[in-house]
């Protein structure tokens, strides 16, 4: 009977969709809480989740994905995220709903863009944690009794991060250095940072290497003959637009490059186009494929990649 309960669940998923709840305080609606920025329209969605209008007289529904429906099914949502410097001057947070917000998804996630835009992810839901590569030794600062980080196979590697084991504290280091809080306490909004280690987490996670080899495959079997095709297809795999002449041009350039240095270091070029447990492409050769794995790496590291937009 009390709509707080409401309250602060549909502002929760509110900030799920825009970025930023209706009031920006999600753990807290008490007195150090911030005033709703538009308390009409959380109170109607709270009421809404209640007792649905679709519903009859007397049914308290408290139907999740009717709410759901509601706020993506909205004007709101469904506007574009470019802004401008009228709006960036008078509403930098967005706060007004004049446009769609961008943020970086969750750190699970940022792992699971990466094994779906390589073709790996194993989209099969429940069963028991995985464990996916992680650096050696690093749990040895737990101490007593010695832990040992057993690497899954196969099918396993490719999971979504949300089936990723965690050890209380000492959580995966890429879910860690993309904000994911550690599991000693409950933990409702999580930071969202934009730091130097998750860029070098993009490029050198084993996870990202071998995603980024997969997706290189792709681009040589998929893509088209010509490197200019094949930068294309890779750009509307990952980020659903094609590239600008500038992008276009740069990648281009990368891949020439990197082609010329893994043609001159065989070996080198042997190890980067056989990273991780998955099938390799052997049809192609060794300085291509290691070549354009290079080029795979840059747009998985691109930000555009890993935000919502």
């Amino acid at each position: 009977g009390n709509p707080l309960t409401s309250r602060v669940f549909v502002n929760r998923l509110w900030k799920q969709f825009f970025g930023i709840g209706i009031s920006k305080t999600v753990d807290d609606f008490g007195s150090q809480g911030e005033w709703p920025q538009h308390a009409e329209l959380l109170d109607w969605l709270a009421a809404e989740f209640m007792q649905p209008s679709w519903k009859a007289v007397g049914t308290h529904a408290w139907d999740v994905k009717h709410i759901i429906r509601v706020m993506v099914a909205s004007h709101a949502y469904r506007q574009s995220s470019l802004d401008n410097p009228q709006l960036d001057e008078r509403d930098p947070d967005n706060r007004l709903l004049a446009r769609q917000s961008r943020f970086r998804v969750d750190a699970e996630i940022v792992r699971d863009i990466a094994l779906s835009v390589s073709g790996l992810l194993v989209d099969r839901f429940g069963g028991p944690s995985v464990r996916p590569y992680e650096p050696e030794g690093y749990l040895i600062a737990l101490g007593f009794p010695k832990r040992e980080w057993p690497a899954s196979h196969g099918d396993d590697l490719y999971r979504r991060g949300v089936y990723t084991f965690w050890q209380r504290m000492f959580l995966h280091p890429m879910l860690l250095n993309f904000d994911s809080p550690t599991r000693d306490e409950c933990v409702v909004n999580r930071v969202n940072s934009n730091t130097p280690l998750q860029a070098l987490t993009l490029l050198n996670d084993p996870t990202f290497v071998e995603a980024a080899r997969v997706f290189a495959q792709n681009m040589l079997k998929s893509g088209g003959a010509r490197l200019e095709d094949r930068i294309a297809w890779a750009f509307e795999r990952a980020l659903s637009r094609k590239p600008t002449a500038e992008e276009r041009a740069t990648l281009a350039g990368l891949y020439k490059e990197n082609l010329a240095d893994f043609a001159a270091a065989p070996e080198e070029a042997r190890k980067l186009a056989h990273a991780g447990e998955a099938p390799g492409l052997e049809t192609a050769k060794p300085a291509e494929l290691a070549a354009m794995t290079t080029v795979a790496r840059a747009i998985l590291n691109l930000h555009e990649t890993i935000t919502r937009k």
